[in-house]
């Protein structure tokens, strides 16, 4: 595996995952996202799934696909 492939990803979704919890930790501290409620426990987890979502979904295309042999494909 080519690390110019993976530094890319480890990069974004390490500094991504910073902001995302900044963010989700402002959003608390202000009041914006009460986890005791349902609404903010429902919202934390569209968050916290939506970027592991997309993650996974990176890493499928980037480490996954493009070594599925041709012959499968076809």
């Amino acid at each position: 595996m080519d690390m110019a492939r993976v530094w890319p990803i480890i990069l974004q979704y390490s500094v991504g995952a910073l902001l995302c919890g900044l963010g989700v930790w402002c959003g608390i501290k202000s009041g914006f996202m009460d986890l005791k409620q349902s609404e903010g426990k429902r919202l934390f987890a569209i968050i916290v799934g939506g970027f592991l979502a997309m993650l996974a979904l990176v890493c499928v295309f980037t480490f996954w696909l493009p070594f599925i042999p041709k012959e499968v494909v076809q």
